[in-house]
């Protein structure tokens, strides 16, 4: 009998029929978990707390010895549309050639990241394949029942843009780049806007990365920009589908940080320093012991 899977959905999702989606990352093209609740049409993001052996989880009739969870959070399917158009109709991405591609071809597709079950659900979410080709493509109707799309640069770069809009901007990152900008306003605002770019593009195929940073003026170096999102990027741990039915993830990469001990103050380290010349109270119910002249008596 397959363990249990324990899962972390939002509460607009508690209630809905969830079902497992084997799909390549948007990024790095690994294959990973996706949950999509088919009848509102919303795509969630499957990512692993890992307990590391050290807890269970106890439910209503049943024990789960993996205490794992798998944490579901939003993600916007157009960027997995970006990432499958921009592969099937790039031609020369220096001259900014592209090619009409048929979407529905994708359906046929089944290998080790992604089957045709998972292609088929996420393209019949009708709503979002119409958001998806008006927002990213130029499409061609060739027939009533024929379509045919091309990336758009323009379209995607604006799409990006707005994605990266500074009133989107996390409370919770808030502090850490007021102090990071060192009360500069300027400077806060382009901690911001990078902050945004480098969140969008943890979903960007290298050359939206690029192009996005570069449309910013690249914030100082792209270079220093690449290195913080590779850094941002392997400290989450997505799920890993080796075991495409159940989803169970097996995450190598996380590590636990030691946390800092908090400076002892000058009192605590004079009781310290009595602690350890103090003589336990066990020392004065020793027995005695006889000399040694006594001894040799």
């Amino acid at each position: 009998m397959a363990e249990r899977k324990v899962l972390v959905v939002p509460a607009q999702q508690s209630s809905r029929v969830l079902q497992q989606l084997r799909l390549p990352h948007p990024r790095t093209g690994a294959p990973a978990s996706y949950y999509a609740d088919i009848k509102g049409e919303v795509l969630l993001e499957a990512a692993t707390i890992d307990m590391d052996g050290r807890r269970s989880w106890l439910g209503n009739g049943w024990v789960s010895s993996d205490g794992s969870a798998s944490l579901l959070t939003p993600i916007d399917p157009l960027f997995i549309y970006l990432a499958f158009i921009t592969t099937m109709s790039i031609v020369n991405s220096d001259n900014d050639e592209w090619k009409y591609v048929d979407v529905d071809s994708l359906r046929l597709e089944t290998n080790e990241i992604m089957d045709a079950v998972s292609i088929n659900v996420l393209l019949d979410m009708r709503s979002v394949r119409t958001r998806a080709l008006g927002a990213l493509c130029d499409v061609w109707d060739v027939a009533s029942d024929t379509q045919v799309v091309r990336i758009d640069p323009a379209k995607v770069m604006g799409w990006l843009k707005r994605k990266c809009d500074p009133q989107r901007f996390p409370k919770s990152l808030e502090s850490s780049v007021v102090d990071a900008a060192m009360e500069d306003s300027e400077l806060a605002d382009q901690a911001r806007q990078r902050e945004m770019a480098l969140l969008v593009s943890e979903y960007l195929p290298q050359l939206w990365t690029s192009r996005l940073f570069s449309e910013f003026g690249g914030f100082a170096q792209v270079s220093e920009n690449e290195l913080l999102l590779v850094k941002r990027v392997q400290a989450v741990a997505f799920d890993a589908p080796e075991s495409y039915v159940q989803g169970v993830a097996n995450p190598s990469g996380s590590k636990l940080v030691a946390k800092q001990e908090k400076p002892k103050t000058a009192k605590e380290k004079q009781l310290e320093k009595a602690a350890q010349k103090a003589k336990s109270i066990t020392s004065f119910f020793k027995k005695k012991e006889p000399a040694s002249s006594d001894v040799a008596k």
